[in-house]
């Protein structure tokens, strides 16, 4: 029998490979998780260099990283910095519709290895339970608190046209760092001077060439406490990629203009990790501007809502609480910038009319709330400030949300509804003002006689707000009771706690106020860890046809007449017309007649010199 007999070649319609996805349940303990590679650890931001820091704590060039710093700076690369304006850039690529991708001064991560998870976790597979909460994933890249929801949360991105938490303010408690990078160690002189750096006609560069950062007090004396945005930011920002456009957190992007601004830690948040809030102080005239935008330009009869955390101090002009001056904390009212006559270049304040679609301040202990469509205007007022020992000037932080819904204005203080008024404008209120945030701005009005609305005379600046705000949003709808709870509750206004990145088996818990739910100590241990392992399988399927006329002979030993004088000759039996082989094992070959995989039939098949007969052999790789 020739090899014709023996092997037979497949025709390219006789096999196929169909790709699957199989998926694989794990369920861990924190044992087991441990014994399987499953790793979990805190992160932490600092504005030292990353290239200080060592995982080798006996590296004598660098510090150790008990913080976590470089893993901290590979999630917020991968995954979080710039993923609104950059998407393509990140990791597990997804709608920033979705997912929501926040992250603070600090983080805790979990890592699974990808044999593990293959090529993707199973969304919707995610779980996650420690001693404090059970935490599971949306399907689209959120983590959430078991029984969460979400509806009942302002989740669309489109709705909110302003939001400022500050997310990424704790990058600026140090203003004498530059941010994730060393500057030349000649930037700054012994005295603390500037040292020019310049190139002729060219902004001052920043150059790179040492492990050293220039922190106030020590080798940068005249850094700067507070901060203001560069007025040249846009032109410094050609020639130095590391200047930023101050933005606000939203999708939009808002570019904002600081002034006098500091950033420090709040009382919001866990015990151990805080939100980051913006410090304003009346004696400065701190405040924050953004530039006359439609998306707040809201008409009279048109639903929003403003909401905002707040701790209200004592005034730089009176050293009480109590005083009768205005202090703004949100408008968008009084003052609009034109170009200069004569020069399009620079621009000036001037008044932006009598109409304005709302004012939020405090005067006394109470917060008001005031619309005007230039001839009718509408105030509503809440007291929403708290004694302390009988001491006015001792605040604590609350949160306020003041909104137009049905046609009515409303204040709601800690999720509770403390005053609302029936809206009687009838003309618009929609004019071409910038918003402030801490003031409203540079201009106030005069009346014919040139006396203003607090019965003064003359040129005069407008009131600051002195105090602390965080987490400034403004929306173009109105939200009911219960969804209102749930902004104040969750402080950011998000029902989301982190995130899980399927395809590279990475979640991090990422909200301040459920950074212990895992970590290194003895609290928010990992007790059940759940998901679904993707994994890519192909299945092979060969039709092995036999024609009638083939592989109708046997090698088989038994068939052999081996007790006569010819032991490679076929026995008598064979040689009957009844006699017929039967088929028991197939063989895949290669080209070089290497065996590459091996068929048993349950029981032999018969074969047939009528008919032909087709064997389907399937294998998974």
């Amino acid at each position: 029998m020739g090899f014709s007999y023996v092997y037979k070649r497949f025709s390219p319609q006789d096999k196929a490979i169909v790709p699957f996805n199989a998926h694989k349940q794990y369920n861990f303990v924190s044992s087991s998780a441990h014994a399987n590679r499953v790793t979990h650890f805190s992160a932490s931001y600092t504005s030292e260099s990353v290239s200080i820091y060592s995982s080798a704590s006996s590296n004598p060039l660098g510090v150790f990283d008990s913080i976590n710093n470089i893993k901290y700076n590979q999630v917020d690369h991968l995954y979080y910095r710039n993923y609104k304006k950059d998407p393509s850039k990140k990791k597990d690529l997804t709608n920033h519709n979705d997912q929501r991708r926040d992250l603070y001064q600090k983080a805790n991560i979990l890592s699974v290895p990808s044999g593990l998870y293959g090529f993707q976790i199973r969304k919707s597979s995610f779980y996650l339970s420690s001693s404090k909460y059970e935490v599971l994933d949306d399907a689209k890249g959120n983590l959430i608190i078991s029984g969460t929801d979400i509806s009942n949360y302002p989740n669309n991105v489109q709705e909110n046209v302003f939001r400022l938490d500050p997310i990424k303010g704790f990058k600026k408690y140090d203003l004498a760092v530059y941010d994730g990078y060393a500057v030349y160690k000649d930037f700054y002189d012994s005295t603390g001077g500037e040292v020019s750096l310049a190139q002729p006609g060219r902004p001052p560069q920043i150059r790179i060439t040492e492990r050293k950062f220039w922190r106030q007090g020590s080798n940068n004396p005249s850094a700067p406490s507070t901060y203001t945005t560069n007025a040249r930011h846009k032109v410094i920002k050609d020639y130095n990629p590391y200047e930023n456009i101050d933005e606000d957190d939203s999708y939009f992007l808002n570019e904002l203009k600081y002034n006098n601004i500091t950033f420090k830690e709040s009382s919001l948040g866990s015990d151990n990790h805080k939100f980051s809030v913006i410090d304003f102080n009346s004696a400065t005239s701190s405040f924050i501007q953004r530039d006359h935008d439609e998306k707040i330009n809201f008409n009279t009869n048109q639903n929003f809502a403003i909401s905002f955390y707040l701790k209200p101090q004592s005034t730089a002009s009176t050293g009480d609480i109590s005083n009768t001056e205005k202090r703004y904390i949100i408008a968008k009212s009084t003052t609009k910038t034109i170009p200069a006559p004569g020069n399009g270049l620079n621009t000036i304040d001037t008044n932006a009319g009598p109409q304005f679609p709302f004012e939020i301040y405090m005067q006394s202990q109470s917060l008001h709330f005031v619309r005007s469509d230039g001839n009718i205007t509408n105030t509503l007022i809440g007291e929403i400030t708290k004694s302390v020992d009988g001491v006015d000037t001792c605040q604590r932080t609350g949160h306020v949300l003041c909104q137009v819904s049905a046609s009515e204005m409303q204040i709601w203080f800690d999720g509770t509804k403390i005053s609302s008024t029936t809206n009687t404008l009838t003309n618009t209120t929609r004019n071409t003002a910038n918003l402030y945030i801490g003031s409203n701005g540079s201009v106030t009005t005069l009346n014919d006689v040139g006396v203003n609305a607090e019965g003064q005379s003359g040129s005069f600046n407008s009131k600051y707000f002195h105090g602390e705000l965080s987490h400034i949003n403004i929306w173009n709808r109105s939200y009911e009771s219960n969804q209102i709870v749930n902004i104040s509750e969750s402080i950011n206004a998000s029902p989301y706690v982190g995130n899980v990145f399927y395809n590279t088996g990475i979640a991090t818990i990422t909200h301040p106020k459920y950074h212990d739910i895992i970590n290194n100590g003895n609290d928010g241990i990992i007790d059940t860890l759940q998901f679904q392992g993707t994994h890519l399988i192909y299945e092979h399927e060969y039709q092995c046809t036999v024609a009638e006329h083939e592989f109708n002979s046997t090698y088989n030993t038994s068939t052999r007449d081996n007790g006569g004088d010819f032991p490679f000759r076929f026995a008598n039996f064979t040689t009957s017309s009844f006699f017929k082989p039967y088929i028991t094992t197939i063989g895949l070959y290669n080209d070089a007649y290497e065996l590459l995989a091996v068929a048993k039939l349950g029981q032999p098949i018969r074969c047939s010199d009528e008919t032909d007969t087709t064997l389907v052999v399937r294998f998974d790789t």
